[in-house]
């Protein structure tokens, strides 16, 4: 899950990582597929642009926190992936740097965030509702939240304590962010609090524990509308580049490439190093043992010949 504090993370670390790339002709291909596709719908003086050629494109394998390792490629080889933005999947937005979408089944609650800042708004008209209630509504309820006619709503774009953003339906069409929430009647709230107290005694499971902290904010808070923090669809699934490897340039070049790890010796050289640190102990064994018999033992052998590294 997305930490809030995500930029109080430690710099990811440049190593090598389990596991091989994809054959680079592969990707390749894969590329310039996508990219004849994408050329279709765009006009040709906008292809450096939104499709440029695959020879501006360099490629990484990264590590995230979850342990899952995938390839990525930047315009690029000079900023890691672990310091950009990258987009959740689609036309998502763009995630905090050095995040990337990663789904989990397993990823746990939807959490609340605070709302930190408010965006762009839009407008979507909606058709009339049906009369049946839908699967996750009783009748009694439908009757309450159901729209008779057709009407129109405004979504404002908001950013979360956590860096991602969602949207937010405001009260009503002229609502703006300046007028701030609407309070309910303090004994609506009141009579809130107090059934909502007697429901918890009578069924202590009945929401999570997030959720119910949730409530107990709102109707601590006066039950404001908009609430002043929203459910984040983003967090369960963004994780932190936590790791990266070079991989390299997507189509050859004659430079040479950028190892971002010491490479090993060759087992030869690591070989000849050992025989002359073995020699050098051996000699510095042989005075000691000078040192040992007696002041007239001791003497400075002749140094054994040098083997080159």
């Amino acid at each position: 899950m997305a930490d809030p504090a995500a930029d109080m993370r430690p710099p990811a670390l440049a190593r090598r990582l389990p596991g091989r790339a994809k054959q680079r002709t592969d990707v390749l291909r894969e590329y310039e597929k996508f990219n004849a596709d994408r050329r279709r719908t765009i006009p040709l003086v906008l292809w450096p642009f939104f499709a440029p050629d695959p020879d501006r494109y360099y490629r990484w394998r990264v590590q995230l926190d979850c342990a899952c390792i995938k390839e990525l490629m930047t315009p690029g080889d000079g900023t890691p992936p672990s310091e950009r933005q990258w987009r959740a999947p689609g036309d998502g937005e763009a995630l905090p740097p050095g995040q990337l979408y990663c789904w989990h089944e397993e990823a746990g609650h939807v959490p609340y965030r605070g709302i930190v800042e408010w965006g762009d708004r839009r407008e979507v008209s909606f058709p009339a509702d049906p009369a049946e209630p839908p699967d996750w509504a009783d009748a009694e309820v439908w009757a309450v939240l159901r729209h008779e006619e057709p009407h129109t709503s405004a979504f404002w774009k908001v950013t979360l304590d956590c860096g991602h953003l969602e949207e937010v339906v405001a009260p009503t069409l002229d609502w703006k962010p300046a007028d701030g929430p609407r309070l309910a009647d303090a004994s609506r709230v009141q009579q809130m609090t107090e059934e909502f107290e007697q429901l918890l005694i009578s069924n202590p499971t009945l929401e999570p524990e997030h959720q119910r902290e949730h409530t107990c904010r709102m109707l601590a808070s006066g039950w404001p509308i908009p609430s002043q923090e929203r459910q984040c669809y983003t967090c369960p699934h963004a994780r932190v580049i936590v790791a990266y490897q070079r991989v390299g340039w997507l189509t050859p070049r004659n430079e040479a490439p950028k190892p971002e790890y010491q490479a090993p010796p060759a087992r030869d050289v690591l070989e000849r190093r050992l025989r002359r640190a073995e020699a050098k102990a051996e000699q510095l064994r042989t005075q000691l043992a000078g040192y040992d018999e007696g002041p007239d033992a001791c003497r400075v052998l002749p140094s054994p010949p040098a083997h080159r590294a």
